[in-house]
């Protein structure tokens, strides 16, 4: 979860951790004297002797330690170290440290408490052996992609880059890179198990000890894993702190679930580790096995094999409940009618009354389950419910671990909570019983609920509007349980919404505009509040960064402050050389911003760089490749008339492959939509076309319209939907990728189009009318399915287009969140605001804008510079 490290640092918005005030324990290498260099860099403290020249790559030594440990060990390896003259950094704090070792922390990081650099393997020989010799009793977590030298459980090492060699990706974030034995760059791979490139070998290999026993997690593709009486047969999920699989009895052929925990990781934020939250389900099971039988799923086995601890149990079949609510809610699927609804609620009445007899069954023999939430309880084909995973349930009366899931936990500072427990040891599982409660009813908004509810307000007028019918009784008074719909907020009340829909959503756009502009911090690490992945790819482009911002308060009428386009312009400039050529990933698209604020020279050069690009000669696509630059030169064509970007546009779209030959330039194989498959070069293609009057440009867009449309499957309800790609099966109406952003391409081509295409026009548009979505957001949620129908109205003028744009819009206030600013919403992972192009407030201020001024090429298209009827 790549979130999980940005949102400790700011109630509001992502924000790295290191940004952070409440960092815990700092770890201090006290024995590094004053002369050595010092400096930190995220979560690192790094110190280097004086006058060193760290090499490029080499053999890194890791020290892995238990936290408790994390002081007295730095302490000893901070003295090797500067004896030794080696250089080396360590996790500065201890929110650092549990950070990296967190559950749900990357995999490959885990265990990485000290990395040193020695200059050459000697000298990494030499410094592990003094560590091996003085830490002979310390373990930490088994570091997945090192060796561990000789018998240690602390010491380790791996092949790879000190210092960065980056290669920019074409999504703009940066790939770290480390010679190969042949001197050649290849990537660093820092994976799950000990990697070599191609002409490396391990200087060390005899004084280490491989690997003999298999874990569950550790065993080479394609041997199966046998143990304790146990075959593994299937991978369920992988963690941070171990995994979860299926795996057969030898004795009975029975399937059982397995839970892998592994040594010293997965921690808690009390700096417990996930061994010791298995033990205590094991315990907690066997105690609900003679107390509730049949509460909790049986327990089957408990064992230790080497550092991991393993937790057999009865298989509970069925998907989670978020999974559940996913496939059956009928918000997802297009025109649900009342009879629909009704059979969904009387389901919902079911399964909340199932995992209500079961928490009070719980209560009553004394336990408390602590995290109810969707992923913890399961739902079989015939409805029948489960609660699984009881690592925080307790008895009443104990010590309790006061933490659980974001939006089905209390949201409560640590004394209240701690009083409201004191006072009734149920009052978690009931709220987490309301929070589920109202995920049923109305989809995933528990995120936006807790911060606005008089949210509920319109999700209950927008079930109305969809099926006819009021919500029930009961679902409604048990979702609004802990929270009170009728706070006072600045969002409109769906009275005033249904009296005057044109009109609140200007208000909208208004408040959401002045939030953003209210949220820049012209001197920030951003400027505008990004999403997690703002921050490791460019953060100027268009899809996180600031040209996306600027480019949607522009089109609102909406000036930035001058601080902000002045930083936008120098260091789009400066870190031009580093940029992903990408129209909305990288250079193309900032120098389309800047170009439409006026700055056409710096454009130029961007664009320049953008069109020289190797990624253009693999990457085809409209949003990080060839055809996201030659529509940018048209676009500077639009500009300042030089038929030069005519002459490139022409050259960059003849290095694009033309049919099955084009599927390696997509993003991925099989990959489809707007942004990464056919149907951006289409886009590009049309204007090729019209701009041009290349009769080719026609006959090509048209034929890879046909092709996207030969992937297209029904979409639940109605219309065509499709696939993210051949690996990845989910079904998309959205903008980015799918029905919404086919939509917008295959319409322009309409004049020139036969019955099939344009049928599958309507069906595409059809699908774009889902009454809600998960995000509120532009290329992946709600504001792109209202661009997209707002965008089909004004492309063909049919005044029913425009009714369901404005129906769908209205939708936006189920997601909007109002603050003394204006109005926010929720970024990717709807863990906090953002104000970003691809999922925050910037995206909706677009699509409003499309809709209610019917403002023209929003979403860089150049229809304006099309004046000339199509040629049949």
């Amino acid at each position: 979860m790549d979130y999980i490290s940005y949102v400790q640092a700011h109630p509001d918005f992502y924000r790295p951790l290191y940004e952070g005030s409440e960092l815990g324990q700092r770890y201090e290498a006290r024995s590094v004297p004053a002369s050595w260099d010092r400096k930190s860099m995220s979560f690192w403290s790094i110190h280097k002797p004086p006058g060193t020249v760290i090499a490029t790559h080499g053999w890194k030594v890791h020290v892995s330690v238990r936290i408790a440990r994390a002081q007295d060990v730095l302490d000893v390896v901070a003295g090797v170290c500067v004896r030794q003259g080696v250089a080396f950094k360590h996790l500065g704090t201890r929110a650092y440290f549990l950070m990296l070792h967190h559950k749900h922390a990357p995999r490959s990081q885990n265990g990485k408490f000290i990395a040193a650099y020695p200059p050459d393997a000697e000298a990494s020989r030499r410094l592990m052996e003094e560590l091996h010799d003085l830490l002979p009793d310390e373990v930490g977590p088994y570091i997945l992609g090192d060796r561990r030298w000789r018998d240690s459980r602390a010491v380790s090492y791996r092949y790879g880059a000190f210092e960065t060699i980056p290669v920019v990706r074409a999504d703009g974030s940066e790939e770290l890179m480390v010679p190969d034995g042949a001197g050649r760059l290849v990537p660093d791979v820092r994976g799950l198990s000990f990697t070599l490139p191609e002409g490396i070998e391990d200087p060390f290999r005899a004084q280490t000890r491989p690997l003999r026993h298999y874990t569950a997690a550790a065993a080479p593709a394609p041997q199966s894993v046998s143990f304790e009486g146990l075959t593994f047969t299937r991978l369920l999920r992988h963690s941070n702190g171990g995994g979860a699989y299926v795996a057969t009895l030898a004795e009975s052929g029975e399937e059982v679930f397995v839970k892998e925990a592994r040594a010293h990781s997965g921690l808690y934020p009390d700096g417990t580790s996930s061994p010791e939250h298995l033990t205590h389900e094991n315990a907690i099971l066997r105690s609900l096995e003679e107390d509730v039988p049949g509460v909790a799923p049986a327990p089957v086995a408990f064992f230790e094999r080497w550092e991991h601890t393993y937790l057999v149990t009865e298989l509970v079949p069925g998907v989670s409940l978020l999974e559940w609510v996913t496939n059956h809610h009928p918000g997802f699927t297009v025109s649900p009618d009342s009879a629909y609804y009704r059979s969904y609620w009387d389901r919902c009445a079911h399964v909340v009354g199932q995992l209500t007899r079961a928490l009070e069954r719980l209560h009553a023999a004394g336990y408390v389950f602590l995290d109810v939430s969707p992923r913890n309880v399961l739902v079989d084909d015939d409805d029948t419910v489960r609660l699984i995973d009881f690592e925080t349930a307790e008895r009443t009366g104990n010590p309790l671990g006061l933490f659980g899931t974001p939006g089905y936990f209390p949201d409560l500072p640590a004394d209240r909570l701690a009083a409201e427990m004191e006072r009734d040891p149920t009052y978690c599982d009931r709220y987490g019983l309301a929070a589920v409660t109202q995920l049923l009813t109305f989809g995933m908004k528990i995120h936006v609920t807790q911060r606005e509810p008089g949210a509920l307000h319109h999700l209950r007028d927008l079930v109305h509007r969809t099926s006819g019918l009021p919500v029930p009784a009961t679902l409604w008074r048990r979702s609004t349980a802990f929270t009170d719909p009728d706070s006072p907020s600045r969002v409109p009340s769906p009275d005033a919404v249904r009296a005057d829909p044109l009109g609140c959503l200007r208000g909208l756009r208004d408040a959401v505009a002045d939030a953003i502009l209210a949220a820049a911090t012209p001197e920030g690490r951003v400027v505008f509040p990004t999403v997690p992945r703002g921050y490791y790819a460019h953060q100027h482009a268009v899809v996180h960064g600031t040209a996306g911002v600027l480019h949607a308060l522009r089109l609102a009428g909406r000036e930035a402050p001058p601080e902000v386009l002045a930083r936008f312009r120098r260091e789009s400039l400066d870190e031009s050389a580093r940029a992903a050529p990408g129209l909305h990933s990288g250079g193309a698209g900032i120098a389309w911003v800047l170009a439409d604020h006026g700055l056409v020279e710096e454009a130029e050069t961007l664009l320049a760089r953008a069109g020289d690009h190797p990624i253009l000669d693999r990457c085809a696509t409209l949003g990080e490749g060839a055809a996201g630059v030659a529509l940018a030169h048209l676009a500077l064509y639009g500009h300042d008339k030089d038929e030069g970007h005519l002459d490139a546009a022409r050259r960059i779209r003849a290095r694009i492959p033309a049919g099955d030959a084009l599927l390696g330039h997509l993003e991925t194989a099989g990959a489809t939509g707007l942004l990464h498959g056919r149907a951006g070069v289409a886009l590009l293609d049309h204007y090729l076309y019209r701009i041009l009057g290349d009769d080719d440009a026609k006959r090509n867009g048209l034929a890879l319209l046909r092709a996207e449309a030969a992937e297209a499957d029904p979409f639940p309800g109605g219309g065509i939907g499709f696939r993210v790609s051949a690996e990845d099966q989910r079904l998309y109406p959205y903008l980015y990728r799918g029905s919404a952003g086919y939509a917008t391409v295959a319409a322009r081509y309409l004049p020139v189009a036969d019955e099939d295409l344009a049928e599958s026009v309507t069906e595409a548009v059809r699908a774009s009318t889902a009454a809600t979505t998960y995000y509120a957001g532009l290329y992946e949620g709600q504001s792109g399915l209202v661009f997209a129908l707002a965008e089909h109205a004004s492309l063909t003028g049919l005044p029913a287009g425009r009714e369901a744009a404005v129906e769908t819009a209205r939708g936006l206030f189920c997601h909007a969140v109002s603050h003394t600013t204006g109005v926010h919403f929720h970024g990717e992972y709807l863990m906090r605001f953002s104000t970003d192009l691809w999922s925050g407030s910037a995206g909706v201020l677009l699509a409003l804008t499309r809709l209610l001024d019917d403002t023209e090429d929003a979403f860089f298209t150049l229809d304006r510079l099309t004046r000339r009827p199509a040629d049949g």
